[in-house]
């Protein structure tokens, strides 16, 4: 009998890039005799209505839908846990800690909504362990749009004021060879499968949304140690692992579980081919 695989994806946000995904693992999963179908008009709730299925590709950050298709015994690709540790960058790093090296980071402190926020302390704290210029990131984002680079104290001060009451961090800024530059290392079940170079010459954001350009390079026996390492902890099935190159150390910057492909294969990385493989394995067995 044919296996049925949703593609859940967030019904309020689309483009050229998930649609590239859908189809290609649509087309890969469909020499496997397994239909990839589209399910991106799902609400959590109880009760909770799941699609007719048992395996789910998760193209989505909503953890409650993927806890309710979890709980109606649907297998994710990627986990909601999977998810969830990668869509907040405090989670993330709080999953990774001890496990792997991390730039020096600080945590905004949570402000109620009742309070002012004013915090000179914890600006000069800032100031002190991570120096200028220093990058501020929203917890939870895509693409490189949250993410700011603060290059003196009033800059710092004016992103703190903004962000107030929303969760986000703070890093020390690491140059890298060059700026807008880092090296993404794609994972398919926890395992390095490939790795591309991004370069932006007109933003320190390396994000392709943003104008950075892809080119694939060598997967050398470190970054692969490295990335395995995180998507272990983080448990993906799919997605990416970024670092930045400094002094001739790659330092982890961030994990994506719903990397696009389109730019990778452009590169001769074949992700929705191994992703497929993954996923018929999971479905019929080894």
């Amino acid at each position: 009998m044919r296996k049925r695989v949703a593609f859940v994806r967030n019904k309020y946000y689309n483009d050229s890039g998930m649609d590239y995904v859908f189809d290609r693992l649509h087309d890969e999963l469909n020499k496997r005799n397994i239909l990839l179908f589209l399910a991106d008009n799902l609400y959590a709730g109880f009760p909770f209505k799941a699609p007719d299925c048992e395996f789910a590709v998760f193209w989505d950050k909503d953890a409650a839908l993927a806890r309710a298709l979890e709980n109606a015994g649907i297998r994710l690709f990627n986990s909601a846990r999977a998810t969830e540790l990668c869509d907040d960058k405090e989670k993330t790093f709080a999953a990774l800690a001890g496990k792997i090296a991390l730039p020096q980071t600080l945590i905004a402190p949570l402000v109620y909504d009742v309070s002012n926020g004013e915090d000179e302390r914890f600006i000069s704290l800032t100031e002190k362990e991570l120096g200028y210029p220093v990058v501020v990131k929203e917890c939870s984002g895509s693409q490189g749009r949250q993410v700011y680079l603060a290059e003196n104290r009033t800059e710092l001060i004016a992103l703190h004021r903004r962000l107030m009451r929303v969760p986000h961090l703070f890093q020390r800024f690491i140059a890298g060879e060059c700026a807008g530059s880092d090296t993404r290392v794609y994972v398919v079940g926890k395992k390095a499968v490939g790795a591309v170079e991004r370069k932006n010459t007109t933003d320190f954001r390396s994000n392709t949304f943003l104008g950075g350009k892809m080119n694939k390079i060598a997967l050398s026996e470190e970054l692969a140690k490295k990335a395995e390492t995180v998507a272990t902890a983080l448990n993906l099935d799919y997605g990416s692992v970024d670092f930045i190159c400094e002094d001739g150390e790659y330092a982890f910057i961030e994990a994506n579980s719903s990397a696009y492909m389109q730019n990778a294969e452009k590169n001769g990385i074949p992700l929705a081919e191994l992703f497929a493989e993954y996923i018929a394995e999971a479905a019929y067995g080894a």
